[in-house]
């Protein structure tokens, strides 16, 4: 493929200080893929080598950062993101197609922008006026420039080209294509920790419409919810919360969507003096409850300080550093998900802090044939440390700040986690501790450091809701100034394997099961690699099982380190 197939990719680091093109960290080039422009809106044929089983054949799909500058009008420098998390939003589809062998025969792909609009007016206005997850503003800007930032109205209407919405993937809700003006296409949606959510068209990637969580149900009225809802593999129900800030507390709506009725049911309404608002990006379900474990990573001022700081980060408050400071725990709340009977439970941890949650199961309690014992499994972090190490002055490889990144990086201290919430009862009234000193315990059962496991975890999906062996993630080792490898974790041996090639930089493994597979772990991983020595990106397809490369599809150009994936069987398309 030659690089005039593919409209406007080009690369540039995105970095507020002068950087060096030649000196990356520990010689480990990953440039290329923070800063990626344009998109490539018509499908391209991409040549397969190896091999793809038919299983996988039908559609990848990628969410997250593609371009990180923008040339302002007229002024001869750039806008820069700042944070990771806040670059601007590209989708990805990779096509495969079934074909003679049991092995895909075609392969393409395509890609499309989804802030149009919001980069042009960056060009034009050198700022984003809306809420970030990170962004630094401008420390020049005056108290009463601040204060008319917060009170001021959005200057237009959100718009399908505006909204940088782009974390995750999920089903689009009934209500959701209602209010979407599609004329009969099929529909996918793109979430983030916001309650909005970006309809896009799942052939061509066009953005569509925007929707909030207040259209498919009256009662949710906050702004933050979990950019990772728990689905039901049955039902396909999904399962998420809403945060509102009040002026003395906050209140956390937990709720149940179903794509096929649309229905919307709000399960539990939780508030009090021991709840408070939090940044939390997954929560966790099991066959009869969703649980919530609120870590500290507390908004200050209830909320109110999302308004002044006007990105998430900031409005955070420090972590708490003395073991008896009353916030320095983390509160876990289980409410009934079949039987309306609200919140359920309330355990407490130590304090930790988590991206991402991987899996939920109920087993018997010991005893008591009434109740059940959930075990929760996360990737969780000492403290919310990385979060602030996500900068982009510090993942650059040739960027000033990845040469000084500290000795203790977070994830020499981050883990595989199990934690264990005994006797919740399956039925009946639940009288529930009145102050947190009177919290059962979460107990902790496992724990598998890192590199020996990782982040962005992803598991068999026929083993959602169900005791399960293997997780695969990306891994950090110290041999990058990002992530250097996957990491198979085999949580009954904890032992595990590793993928990796020097120089390319994988992003989240996505499973694939074999459906005539005999084993946890028979099927592939499908995972878009960098190579930082060309700086051009291609699909891997590893077999699960013992980590070797099958086969892979090159692309001749860098695709920007995005968050999440989705696949979509060939028989659903």
């Amino acid at each position: 493929m030659t690089k005039t197939n593919v409209k406007n990719l080009h690369s540039e680091v995105p970095n507020e200080e002068a950087i060096d093109s030649e000196n990356h960290y520990k010689g480990w080039p990953n440039a290329a893929g923070f800063d990626v422009r344009g998109d490539t809106r018509t499908k391209i044929e991409l040549p397969i080598s190896g091999h793809f089983p038919n299983y996988v054949a039908g559609s990848l799909y990628r969410t997250g950062p593609g371009q990180s500058k923008v040339p302002l009008a007229n002024k001869g420098q750039d806008f820069v993101i700042s944070h990771w998390f806040d670059g601007f939003t590209t989708i990805h589809k990779f096509d495969l197609a079934p074909g003679d062998k049991g092995r895909c025969s075609r392969a393409t792909y395509s890609s499309y922008n989804q802030t149009d609009e919001l980069i042009e007016n960056v060009r034009k206005t050198g700022k984003i006026d809306d809420i970030t997850f990170a962004q630094k503003r401008d420390p020049c800007d005056s108290l009463y420039k601040k204060l008319k930032t917060v009170f001021r109205p959005s200057s237009s209407p959100p718009g399908a080209h505006k909204e940088n919405i782009g974390v995750d993937f999920r089903e689009t809700l009934p209500t959701e294509a209602d209010k979407t003006d599609h004329n009969g296409r099929r529909l996918l949606t793109v979430v983030s920790d916001a309650t909005v959510a970006k309809q896009f068209d799942a052939d061509t990637l066009e953005p569509l419409g925007v929707t909030d969580q207040h259209h498919i149900h009256k009662d949710l009225t906050g702004p933050l919810s979990a950019a990772h809802a728990s689905h039901d593999p049955e039902t396909g129900d999904i399962f998420n919360y809403n945060l509102a800030f009040g002026p003395k507390s906050s209140t956390y709506r937990i709720f149940c969507a179903s794509p096929t009725t649309g229905e919307v049911e709000v399960l539990a309404t939780l508030s009090g003096y021991d709840i408070r608002g939090a940044y939390i990006h997954s929560l966790l379900l099991t066959d009869s409850f969703v649980i919530l474990c609120i870590w500290p990573a507390y908004f200050r001022h209830h909320g109110a300080s999302l308004l002044w700081e006007r990105n998430m980060l900031d409005a955070i408050q420090p972590w708490s550093k003395h073991p008896e400071d009353p916030a320095n725990r983390a509160t876990w709340l289980v409410v009934d998900g079949r039987q309306g009977r609200g919140l359920v439970g309330k355990f407490q941890s130590p304090p930790f802090f988590c991206f991402h949650t991987v899996n939920a199961w109920e087993q018997p309690s010991i005893g008591d044939p009434t109740s059940v014992d959930l075990v929760c499994e996360l990737f969780q972090f000492d403290n919310t440390d990385i979060m602030h190490q996500l900068y982009l002055k510090n993942l650059v490889s040739n960027a000033p700040g990845a040469h000084n990144l500290p000795m203790e990086r977070s994830f020499e201290h981050a883990g595989l986690a199990r934690y264990k919430l005994k006797y919740v009862p399956l039925s009946g009234k639940v009288k529930l501790p009145e102050f947190p000193s009177q919290f059962p315990k979460a107990e902790n059962i496992m724990y598998i450091p890192s590199p020996q496991s990782g982040d962005l975890p992803r598991i068999n999906p026929s083993y959602s809701l169900k005791p399960h062996r293997y997780v695969w993630a990306v891994c950090d080792r110290g041999k990058s100034s990002f992530v250097d490898g996957i990491v198979k974790t085999d949580t009954h041996m904890q032992t595990c394997t590793y993928w990796e090639k020097e120089k390319h930089t994988p992003g989240e493994p996505i499973f694939i099961p074999n459906p005539d597979g005999n084993t946890e772990d028979d099927g592939v991983i499908l995972c878009v690699v960098l190579n930082g020595e060309t700086g051009n990106c291609y699909l891997l397809c590893l077999d699960a099982q013992n980590m070797t490369e099958m086969g892979h599809v090159e692309f001749g150009a860098a695709i920007g380190f995005g968050f999440h994936g989705k696949h979509v069987a060939a028989s659903r398309t």
